[in-house]
């Protein structure tokens, strides 16, 4: 299995951070998040500062770029094209900041508080989909079909696997659908594959390197 591209993983993690002697400055404060990771983009306005929520666009954490870093009322939103590790180890560096800088603390809000995305293109030197040959004669039928309804004569095969958690048992954080296709617009024989996961990319990488083992 041969990673060739993350190409985004994002965290959610819900929690508070509160200051028992009030509420800073909010232009204040923004500006130095902006200058503290380089965002390019950061709210300029009282209206951008009103809003639910408060967005900041390509910043930089040591050699990493940062896509995203969203804040709510109860958490945070951070995106990017790099492996989860430095998105975990850039919200860490954010609340220990925060705290040591100034003088927050964060509240747990949640008993489940932070959930992954990772999305990754794959490329393997067999094809993934060679397990699910019982699903043949589906693929015969929908070729015939095809053929009778359309005059289209194609051959189908296998794929994508999807693989989800029941969403309406996760009333708060709902994790992504497991998700493992063939890459649109490539040809099958290059075994190419988008996959994307509610996990941390090293899980998401030992999971596929699994699938890919399956006889």
């Amino acid at each position: 299995m041969k990673l060739l591209a993350i190409e985004m993983s994002r965290i959610t993690s819900l929690f508070r951070m509160m200051k028992p002697s009030g509420q800073p400055y909010l232009p204040f404060m923004f500006d130095a998040v902006a200058e503290r990771y380089n965002f390019a983009n950061a709210p300029q306005t009282i209206n951008e500062l009103s809003e639910n929520r408060i967005e900041f666009r390509h910043g930089l954490f040591r050699e990493s770029t940062i896509g995203s870093l969203d804040i709510y009322n109860d958490g945070i939103v951070v995106s990017s094209g790099v492996d989860t590790a430095v998105l975990d180890e850039f919200i860490n560096d954010f609340v220990e900041w925060l705290k040591n800088d100034y003088s927050y603390y964060v509240i747990e809000t949640h008993r489940v508080n932070k959930v992954y995305s990772s999305t990754l293109l794959v490329e393997s030197d067999r094809d993934m989909f060679k397990p699910f040959q019982a699903y043949t004669e589906i693929r015969h039928m929908i070729e015939k079909a095809l053929k009778v309804s359309s005059n289209l004569q194609v051959t189908y095969d296998n794929f994508g696997l999807a693989l989800s958690a029941d969403q309406t048992q996760n009333p708060a954080l709902k994790p992504v659908p497991f998700r493992f296709e063939r890459k649109d617009g490539v040809e099958f024989s290059y075994h190419q594959y988008y996959a994307s996961a509610p996990l941390q990319t090293e899980q998401h990488l030992e999971i596929l390197q699994y699938l890919e083992q399956v006889p």
